[in-house]
């Protein structure tokens, strides 16, 4: 199915969603230690925005089963974790590099991609905005403090995680805008590298005080929404003031469904 037919289908039923099975979300693991893991507050997250979490582990084989898991799949979190191989974008490391996972580095590029070609919708947290910008050809900050001109916000916060300590400028033309109808939001903050430039298809919809990248967005047929802080950490203090991001993902993944089961019956 062409992008102009996925663009039709999904102005036709936008709004009008018929009620189908909780849709199913892909969450990347992370993998440390011989095991896959991931954080209680991501799964807990998807489940209170009525959404079926599925975490997705690191897959040798990822070219030849990768498509098939992500075509059963209605939505995607790209999540946090350790720094990007800058390697992978053709950069030489710096001193201030820290721990990276190999066995996520590749896989996440690649998944990113397909989920494009699937017109998934997809949220990227911390170092998922990073992977989704790598993708599609942005840069990234290997280290913000030595790279970056002039920082001057705290973006590693030594507070709880459910705590928010600094403020983002949220663009009025955005997703998130709509999400949280304000210009301002106060996040939490755990990350020293960023998204430098994004890429082609992408727009910057959130910043901090400094100008450093906190939400990107996509433009095109692909519904992205990107965040440098950790939305998914609040749920966990009983704190519901980032659920938005997360039902505006089983929303899009509902709909993501319907446009599917369309197709397949169709066909």
């Amino acid at each position: 199915m062409s992008s102009s037919d996925w663009i039709n289908i999904y102005k036709q039923l936008k709004g009008n969603e018929p009620k189908l099975a909780k849709p199913l979300i892909g969450l990347t693991g992370n993998f440390t230690e011989g095991n896959c893991t991931l954080a209680a507050a991501y799964y807990t997250s998807v489940l209170k925005a009525d959404g079926i979490p599925l975490v997705i582990p690191p897959i040798g084989n990822e070219a030849q089963t990768l498509p098939h898991l992500l075509q059963a799949l209605d939505g995607m979190v790209f999540t946090g974790g350790a720094d990007l191989n800058p390697l992978l974008v053709d950069e030489e490391p710096i001193p201030q590099l820290r721990g990276i996972n190999a066995e996520r580095d590749q896989q996440e590029l690649l998944m990113a991609r397909i989920t494009a070609d699937l017109h998934m919708p997809v949220v990227g947290i911390c170092r998922g905005i990073q992977v989704i910008a790598a993708a599609f050809g942005g840069t990234i900050y290997q280290d913000i403090q030595t790279q970056y001109t002039s920082p001057v916000c705290k973006h590693s916060q030594d507070a709880d995680r459910w705590v928010a300590t600094h403020t983002v400028d949220i663009s009025p033309d955005s997703v998130l805008y709509d999400l949280f109808r304000s210009q301002k939001l106060s996040v939490n903050s755990f990350h020293h590298q960023a998204v430098k430039t994004p890429p082609l298809g992408f727009k910057v919809t959130a910043t901090a005080s400094d100008g450093i990248i906190e939400a990107m967005e996509s433009v095109g047929t692909h519904r992205v929404l990107a965040v440098q802080w950790h939305p998914e950490c609040f749920i966990m203090h009983n704190d519901e003031s980032m659920m938005p991001i997360f039902h505006w993902l089983t929303k899009e993944a509902l709909l993501h469904k319907t446009i599917k089961n369309r197709h397949e019956n169709h066909n």
